[in-house]
């Protein structure tokens, strides 16, 4: 049976305080698969030289051999960040659902897209997650917690304006506890900065910290993407930028970073854009198409400028982001296609422009400071003013004996 703890703060949790209004209840049959994939959520902390925790997060194993009882498992890169201000990191250590913990060996890196991978020998069977690619659709919605079933594997799935997503998470401490926070999927763009990841998808329940790096997944539990934290909403790493990532790193032994050096927002987003104002011919004109925001000299000079919107690239149609990037990491060192419309007149356009990877100098950026351990060093946030206290209202449930 399971036993649900609410409104539990540890200590790593308690500058932030989440309204019980921002996160949807989570029903009997959304519970029963949240128990089926539960034990394939991990808790992940990083251990200084003085055998401490330091920064917390979570994990989900997603490949397990079981010839060697080696697991793979994927996490946030901040986790494994040094910074001068703390002691030294010596190790990744993983924390299974019944506080098993083992040490773990870094398989990659990227602090671009803040995705790790670890390397874990488990000595015993371990369950895993199905990862799935989404395909996004802005024109229909499920129904709120509907249909929770496991069902076979499939190569992508639709997610709808509405539809819904759990967020999971661990505790890297006693009780090991599993969090869940449950909202739905909106369509509205997460971040309008340039060095924010602008291929993040967004849920409307808000996490804790210690769920950042752990899977979102939808109504047939299938992880559609990896958790990070806002204020007022969570932004999810979507799995397609993941696998492609994973699969073109197990092939080259290097990571996917494809860029045009273009940056902008999808065209259903465009009104809210502060740095662009989009005439209405063409939204009359078109539904769906990558807005040009902001562009460098050498991309002006092929003729792609502000508000120019892209519609193909490489022959292939682009109407959000996340096309535009499945589409750039098939063509890293080549040139491509793009062809777009001139806001102006409605005119179209083609050029070619380089695929090029991503320097260091333009990685999107993440703070780690939110995931300090509380109990142990002084907690540093560049993102919050205000520290509340831990006896203030907090909505994210704990399962206990769920697994």
């Amino acid at each position: 049976m399971l036993e649900v703890i609410n409104n539990v703060i540890k200590s790593e949790d308690s500058v932030l305080v989440i309204p019980r209004e921002a996160n949807l209840p989570i029903d009997r049959e959304a519970k029963k698969v949240v128990a089926r994939v539960s034990q394939a959520v991990v808790g992940v902390a990083s251990i200084t030289v003085y055998g401490d925790q330091l920064w917390r997060a979570s994990g989900f194993i997603v490949e397990f051999d079981e010839s060697s009882m080696i697991g793979t498992i994927f996490s946030c890169a901040t986790v494994s960040e040094h910074i001068p201000m703390f002691p030294k990191i010596d190790k990744i250590r993983v924390y299974l659902f019944d506080g098993t913990s083992y040490d773990a060996t870094i398989e990659a890196c990227d602090n671009h897209w803040n995705l790790l991978v670890l390397s874990v020998s488990f000595g015993r069977a371990v369950k895993t997650m199905n990862m799935v690619e989404i395909s996004e659709n802005r024109n229909a919605m499920d129904v709120h917690l509907q249909g929770f079933v496991l069902q076979p594997h499939s190569a992508s799935e639709r997610l709808c304006p509405g539809d819904t997503i759990i967020g999971l998470g661990r505790q890297s401490t006693e009780p090991f506890g599993l969090q869940a926070n449950c909202g739905v999927y909106s369509y509205e763009r997460w971040a309008d900065l340039p060095r924010f990841c602008h291929e993040m998808q967004k849920a409307t329940f808000i996490n804790t910290y210690a769920s950042i790096g752990g899977p979102a997944i939808n109504k047939n539990g299938r992880v559609i993407g990896m958790l990070f934290h806002d204020l007022d909403c969570t932004p999810f790493m979507p799995s397609n930028i993941i696998l492609k990532w994973w699969d073109h790193f197990k092939k080259t032994r290097m990571y996917c970073r494809p860029t045009m050096r273009v940056f902008g927002v999808n065209l259903h987003n465009a009104q809210s854009s502060p740095w662009v104002k989009v005439p209405t011919s063409l939204y009359e004109s078109y539904d769906d198409g990558f807005l040009v925001e902001r562009v460098p000299r050498s991309v002006k000079s092929a003729g792609l400028q502000q508000k120019d919107l892209i519609i193909t690239c490489n022959g292939k149609p682009v109407a959000t982001s996340l096309q535009l990037f499945e589409i750039l990491a098939e063509n890293i060192g080549k040139m491509v296609g793009v062809t777009f419309i001139k806001a102006e007149d409605n005119s179209k356009h083609s050029i070619y422009l380089p695929v090029e990877e991503t320097l260091e100098k333009n990685f999107y950026r993440y703070l780690p400071f939110h995931l300090v351990n509380l109990g142990q060093y002084p907690f540093f946030c560049a993102h919050y003013s205000t520290c509340v206290s831990a006896g203030q209202l907090h909505s994210t449930a704990i399962f206990a004996n769920v697994e």
